[in-house]
């Protein structure tokens, strides 16, 4: 397992997408009430003219305000939000809009670095989707990659885990039955692996009995 507190998240994005091509946003003033951690990653972030985030959005710092006791700063395309308690500001709590909130498993910190290696898995130069794959293929499809010992989500669905390797990050979840009412499908999990060195994917097509969804660059 690879712990999440050793992962250098400077690093690690100037090794996925290049070296930082903006110069940084300092925070201050205005914002300096919001939580330490989630001021470095929008300060980080602000160094690379293109998007982090694409799957979800990350809310810009004017637009952070506090709700009913929550400060959402992360949303995605559905209902499903993120935020933080300013009493308690490195505690995340995960819902959906106009539903009870239920706090997560990590910490802020953790969070980010979770956030950020999704991402990078859906935002590679080549990508590989797979929602039908037998969990008895998984070790073969991840034998060049290690988990990260995430705690988890449980928004937008639980049982999501996180693999890397020097060139490769996977998202592997529960896979979804195809008819009503969208149950899980027992067996079968759904991956998604991204990476910067398409030629790294390549061992991937020599695993027999998968139909994967192909998009970037593929060599």
């Amino acid at each position: 397992m690879i712990d999440p507190a050793s992962v250098d998240l400077a690093q690690f994005l100037t090794s996925w997408y290049g070296p930082p091509d903006a110069s940084s946003s300092r925070l201050s003033g205005p914002h300096a009430w919001l939580p330490e951690p989630l001021k470095d990653w929008h300060e980080l972030a602000s160094q690379w003219t293109r998007p982090l985030t694409t799957l979800r959005r990350m809310r810009a710092p004017k637009e952070i305000a506090i709700e009913d006791g929550k400060a959402i700063f992360m949303t995605d395309a559905g209902d499903e939000v993120w935020a933080f308690d300013p009493g308690s500001p490195t505690d995340v709590y995960e819902g959906q809009l106009y539903e009870e909130w239920g706090k997560c498993a990590e910490s802020l910190p953790e969070f980010l670095i979770h956030n950020a290696l999704n991402e990078a898995a859906h935002n590679a130069t080549s990508r590989r989707v797979c929602d039908e794959v037998k969990e008895e293929l998984l070790s073969e499809i991840l034998a060049p990659m290690t988990e990260v010992s995430f705690r988890g989500w449980r928004v937008p669905r639980a049982g999501h885990r996180v693999f890397m390797g020097d060139s490769l990050i996977a998202d592997v979840g529960p896979a979804l039955q195809d008819h009503a009412p969208w149950g899980l499908r027992s067996g079968y999990v759904q991956i998604q692996i991204g990476s910067k060195e398409p030629a790294a994917m390549t061992y991937l097509d020599k695993i027999s009995n998968l139909d994967w969804l192909k998009s970037g660059r593929i060599e």
